[in-house]
């Protein structure tokens, strides 16, 4: 059993309230839930965000849409996935998205979970290499392996991207899912302003059933659109959180 956890919140600095943001009248994490309600492979979603009230609207979002949410905490992230898992402890599985994903394919979900599967992984992701879009990102992981996490990772990095214990040590078996090419240049996600102008243009111009590649072969038909958002550094909340880590441990040294 698959439980698909969504990361989201209205807190974002760079682009604030970015998953509530509405494009052709539908807000952007409605869209990206009826992508992932798209797969064959995941039983049960979760819209996991904070306990703030600024997400009071999230949870009336999900509410109104009969869509399962848990709130938690705002920076430790890991935390609040470990707690929204012990809701349902019927399912072996994690699936982490993030919800600036809006476009998030379903196939590739199912390719990285049916990954996982065949290998009797501990942790398998489509990132690592980066070969995907950004915004393509997943991530699934067992049950085991969030609870070692939650209980032994210790680092603020560790705590906010929930996945960086498990990734870091060798007893998680681990496996990765690579594209057929590196399309890792192209941008997906919804970070910053110029994203959503990038998303807001696919969204318009695509069928909610159109994959990544879809996506891409629009994008590269237009570039002046396409190279709106490809200034923007990838994984630069993470970056800034291992040098916040680094920045700690040379203090206490």
């Amino acid at each position: 059993m698959n439980l698909c956890i969504i990361q989201a919140r209205m807190g974002s600095i760079r682009l604030p309230n970015k998953v509530l943001k509405k494009v052709n009248g539908t807000p952007l994490l409605l869209y990206e839930i009826k992508r992932v309600q798209q797969t064959k492979k995941i039983d049960k979603i979760v819209v996991a965000t904070t306990i703030d009230k600024a997400d009071n609207q999230i949870e009336k979002f999900c509410r109104a849409k009969k869509i399962s949410v848990f709130r938690g905490s705002e920076n430790d992230v890991l935390d609040r996935y470990y707690k929204c898992a012990l809701k349902y402890p019927d399912f072996k599985n994690i699936i982490r998205i993030t919800g600036d994903c809006p476009l998030i394919d379903p196939k590739i979900i199912d390719a990285t979970i049916e990954l996982f599967e065949k290998g009797k992984y501990g942790y398998v992701s489509n990132t690592g290499k980066e070969t995907f879009p950004d915004g393509m990102d997943i991530e699934i992981f067992t049950r085991h392996a969030l609870t070692q996490a939650w209980h032994k990772a210790k680092l603020s990095s560790e705590r906010e991207h929930v996945t960086q214990y498990i990734r870091k040590h060798k007893k998680f078996k681990q496996g990765n899912l690579p594209a057929p090419a590196d399309f890792g240049h192209f941008r997906l996600t919804v970070d910053e302003p110029e994203d959503f102008e990038v998303i807001k243009f696919l969204i318009k111009n695509s069928k909610t059933t159109d994959n990544y590649l879809d996506y891409i072969s629009l994008l590269t038909k237009n570039p002046k659109i396409m190279y709106k958002n490809m200034h923007i550094i990838r994984n630069e909340g993470l970056i800034k959180s291992l040098k916040n880590d680094e920045k700690i441990c040379q203090i206490k040294a």
